[in-house]
């Protein structure tokens, strides 16, 4: 089973806000945040929803499987990622940052949680 020190490496990271990890079907596994002020508990299900439907329009559209994607918001920036649809546990990670924060090496450090998540959990 997966634990919080996962996360270690993405909460060092300049601009940390929170990240979840999330089966395919929404529910989520495990969570951090940096203040309560963000719900992940609750929006951690409306992230899942937005990247299946991310999944379903790149199928629609013959562009292949949705691996990454980041929404950029007045006041954060906000990454998503998908450990594949053929890997042996899909699962979906989502992260939060400050629009300032380092979201460049965030990148290069999500593929790493969620190989460790599905290697956990198989």
């Amino acid at each position: 089973m997966i634990n919080e020190s996962i996360f270690d490496d993405i909460k060092q990271i300049n601009g940390y806000l929170g990240i979840g990890i999330s089966q395919y079907t929404g529910e989520l596994l495990l969570f951090d945040k940096a203040n309560d002020n963000i719900n992940l508990e609750e929006t951690s299900v409306i992230f899942n929803d937005v990247f299946r439907s991310s999944h379903a329009l790149s199928k629609k559209l013959s562009l292949g499987n949705t691996k990454v994607m980041e929404i950029t918001t007045e006041n954060s920036k906000i990454l998503m990622a998908c450990s594949g649809e053929e890997s042996s546990v899909h699962l979906h990670v989502f992260a939060i940052f400050k629009n300032d924060g380092n979201v460049a090496l965030a990148k290069m450090v999500l593929p790493k949680i969620l190989n460790k998540s599905v290697s956990e959990l198989s």
